[in-house]
Order: C-alpha cells, then structure tokens, then sequence
C-alpha cells in the first residue's frame, strides 16, 4: 500500500487523514485509546492523521470498523464534516458468541484459561455433531469411538463443574478479574447475545 499512498499524492493523504481525525473525534475517542484498540501506537496514528505516513488498507479498515463508518465516508469526496455512523451488523448468535468469548478470554492473557474454555466448547460442539451426524442412518458410526450416552453425561459433568473449573482457574493463574471485561464497542453484541440466551432459560 506503500506505492498506493504515493500515487494518492501528499493532499489526498492529508484529506484521507484530516477525515480518519475527523470521525475518531465524533466518535468520542481519542488518538492513544484508538491506537490501542487497532494495536498500533498512537505515534504511528498521529502521523496518518497528519497525512505523514503511509498506511496499509488493513489498518485504515481497522480505524473504519471501529468508528463504525463506511469505506466512503473516508475515501470519497464528503466535504461536509457530517458523519453518519452505521450500525454494525451483528454475526450470528453463535459465531458472534464465540467470537466474544474468544476476545474475552484472549484479554486475560492467561493460556491454561484460553486452553480450558477451547476443549470445553470442542466438546459441546462434539456432541451435538456426534447426535446430529448418527441421525442419518447412511452415516457410518466408526468415525466416533464414544457413544452417545457417555458422550453426553461427560459434557454435562463438565457443565455442572464449569463454575468451580473457572474460579479454581481465576485463583491459580493468579487473573486480573478487571481483565474480564470488553471494549464498549462490543457491547450491543453482548447485551443482545444475554437477552436470547436468557430468553431460552425462561428468565425473561
């Protein structure tokens, strides 16, 4: 992107910065909390802003998504300062669940949690692919050595033991329980994700 931003000419990377400033600011963020949500640093972002460095697609994609505007806003020719923000659009339940997890637990910084958590999902996953997959009778049992029953039993063991698991977890790796948190960002994922689930549960 490199030759990109050079054929783009000096003004343009100003415009295109000038913008990314811009809608960072509408957005109610500043350069080193932006920075770090894109994982650069905020040296790096000040002189993209400024129009003095080059820049790579993925990383000006990076700043979009997190402001929550399109490709257009920052690269066509808006002139008038006024920003519409998008509403993003939220994955599927379950992968946009999974995909919260996974950032959740990635922010602990604690493997042994990530590890734990993964097999435990592995095996959620294996047992509903298992009862699904035996229900075609033109599919072989032999790929699966445990049966069913046993299958299901363990799952629910480790369900049944998950909050002790996670506790003993926090304890022994010694985790940040502040680390458990999201970027705000996120949250509208998370509180509708909470509402079906709870919804399925009868609570609401």
């Amino acid at each position: 992107m490199a030759g990109a931003n050079a054929r783009l000419g000096s003004e343009k990377l100003l415009e295109i910065g000038e913008k990314l400033t811009a809608v960072r600011k509408a957005k109610g963020l500043t350069q080193v909390q932006a920075a770090e949500k894109v994982g650069c640093t905020q040296s790096y972002l000040s002189a993209v802003e400024n129009g003095k460095k080059a820049f790579s697609i993925s990383f000006v994609l990076a700043l979009i998504r997190l402001y929550g505007v399109s490709y257009e806003t920052v690269f066509g020719e808006n002139q008038s300062q006024t920003w519409v923000f998008e509403t993003p659009e939220i994955e599927s339940s379950v992968t946009g669940a999974l995909s919260l997890l996974e950032q959740l637990v990635e922010n602990t910084g604690s493997p042994v949690l990530e590890k734990g958590v993964e097999q435990y999902l592995k095996l959620c996953i294996y047992s509903v692919f298992k009862l699904l997959y035996e229900s075609n009778p033109h599919n072989t049992g032999k790929m699966f050595a445990s049966d069913g029953r046993s299958t299901a039993d363990h799952v629910s063991r480790l369900s049944a033991d998950m909050p002790q698991l996670i506790q003993s977890l926090v304890r022994s790796c010694r985790i940040s329980t502040d680390r458990f948190e999201l970027p705000v960002e996120r949250g509208h994922e998370l509180r509708l994700f909470i509402k079906e689930c709870e919804q399925l549960l009868g609570t609401q």
